[in-house]
């Protein structure tokens, strides 16, 4: 057998005071828990979450199953509680010869032999192997790891085994997402942005969270899916009531083996279903702790190709149509200034829609706001679901109409939606830039003061955008002063109509430029 992720420094980590170092996965998992880790060399960008997750995920299994209420404290008590975990060091090896038992991420074989079962060495690199799809080779390149680390391979492997989604018939994905196109966020708070904190945060929460979850769940359940022997036949699916909470999936036969000069060469072979059985109206409905859950068509949060916009996160953050994970609630303990962290790779059909990270400081008032009355909690939703209202009525009623005539130089013709795209997308951009900053700001404020103060912002904002297209609108020189003295008639009188706190206080107008 070959690189233990137990005992051999497979992984570079940086620390606090910038040197990097080889660690063993329990060394790694020691060093997040005493705050003591920055980064990890190898890891690529949308890697972070997968390892993340994983990261915690086999934590607080491993504390739950074997360490008692409390995380090991030292390194020695996690490669006892991990070894636990899997009844063994092979599960631990990424090379493990004999095919009949478990390797790091996968399953045994139960036919014996890689040639038996119909495995194919046609993945040559990492990144061939990841979840990142680019339908040209531009941007990110194809095979471009070409002398991969081991590392390299395990976050790879990681990326593939919990967030695949469906790619034709024979590579199945995993269930924690809502459809085989779908996606897995992550969601959550954090008291800051280091890798210690935010760790030790989201294992606390997984174990609080755990005994909610039981009733679908076992306590003694599979814990890590590789572990368990897998023929890839549709009726070999494993129940998912018949695993732990926050069990590890698996969701592609995979094996490594090594050449005489150390070499790895991944093999793959094709399945007839999901590693999981799960039922057909679950839509990826799992207790995920870092999923938003639809609370209307019951299904767990896809996220678009738009990304995290700040009409989606406050939906999210406040509750309002969506059920808040675990890892976004405020713990008894959470007075403080906190970060609500949002991450999701967006997969399509045949191409990755983007990779959106977005972070957004929450003032330690607005945690303790949370922390009180119901009552005070649902104000600041309100609030905040009138204003998103309030700047989608602005986009509609005011800028399109205004700008459309710049272009057509009529009130009643309907203009080119693409033309207009230009200057609209930049007001929704410059309100989603200030959204969470202002809303944040009105919280000492009456409704009154709050209402007049958004309004001044949305008619600035707005105001900008009508000026610029005015300055850089193609236009027709017969009839360019008609279409721009239609255009203002429409910007100022229609603003006047939506946006009458913008001009009853002069005060709130003019603070905000």
């Amino acid at each position: 057998m070959s690189y233990s992720l137990l005992d051999d420094p497979l992984f570079r980590v940086r620390g606090v005071n910038d040197t990097v170092t080889g660690a063993s996965l329990p060394e790694v998992l020691h060093t997040l828990a005493q705050h003591n880790v920055t980064g990890f060399e190898a890891l690529q960008p949308h890697q972070h979450q997968p390892w993340y997750s994983f990261l915690v995920q086999l934590a607080a299994m491993a504390t739950v199953r074997t360490a008692g209420p409390a995380m090991p404290d030292a390194v020695r008590g996690w490669h006892t509680a991990l070894r636990a975990l899997s009844d063994g060091t092979e599960a631990w090896h990424l090379v493990t010869p004999d095919v009949t038992q478990p390797a790091f991420m996968q399953p045994p074989i139960p036919e014996g032999h890689l040639a038996e079962a119909n495995y194919k060495d046609d993945i040559p690199t990492p990144d061939q192997l990841d979840v990142l799809i680019t339908s040209k080779n531009h941007d990110v390149k194809t095979q471009r790891i070409t002398q991969p680390a081991v590392e390299h391979w395990i976050y790879a492997l990681i990326t593939l085994q919990t967030m695949e989604g469906f790619l034709g018939r024979g590579n199945y994905g995993i269930v924690r997402m809502n459809g085989g196109f779908g996606n897995r966020p992550l969601v959550g708070l954090a008291p800051d942005l280091s890798w210690g904190r935010r760790f030790r945060r989201d294992v606390q929460v997984l174990l609080d969270a755990r005994h909610s979850l039981l009733n679908r769940y076992r306590t003694d359940g599979h814990a890590l899916l590789w572990t368990v022997p897998w023929d890839g036949a549709k009726d070999s699916a494993i129940p998912l009531d018949q695993c732990d909470p926050y069990v590890i999936e698996i969701c592609r036969r995979i094996r490594f083996t090594q050449h005489d000069d150390g070499a790895l060469t991944c093999w793959r072979a094709n399945t007839k279903g999901q590693r999981l059985h799960t039922e057909d109206d679950l839509n990826g409905i799992t207790g995920d702790p870092w999923t938003p859950i639809d609370k209307e068509d019951a299904k767990a949060l896809t996220l678009g190709g738009s990304g995290f916009t700040y009409d989606r996160l406050q939906d999210i953050f406040f509750g309002g149509n969506y059920e808040r994970p675990p890892a976004l609630r405020f713990q008894e303990d959470e007075a403080e200034s906190m970060y609500l962290v949002a991450r999701a790779l967006v997969r399509g059909q045949g191409k990755t829609e983007g990779l959106h990270y977005r972070v957004v400081p929450v003032p330690a008032d607005i945690s303790k706001r949370f922390l009180q009355k119901k009552t005070v909690r649902e104000r600041l939703a309100k609030r905040a679901k009138a204003r998103v209202e309030q700047a989608a009525a602005v986009r509609r009623r005011v800028l399109y109409p205004a700008i459309g005539a710049l272009f057509t130089g009529r009130r009643d013709e309907r203009p080119d939606s693409d033309q207009l795209a230009p200057w609209l997308s930049a007001f929704d951009q410059a309100v989603d830039d200030r959204f969470f900053e202002v809303l944040w700001a009105s919280v000492a404020m009456d409704e009154t003061e709050a209402l007049h103060a958004w309004q001044a912002l949305l008619y600035e904002e707005a105001r900008v955008q009508f000026d610029d297209a005015q300055d850089h609108a193609p236009r027709s020189s017969t009839r360019y002063w008609r279409a721009r003295s239609t255009a203002q008639s429409i910007f100022y009188g229609a603003a006047r109509t939506h946006l009458p706190g913008a001009f009853d206080d002069e005060t709130a107008a003019t603070s905000t430029t």
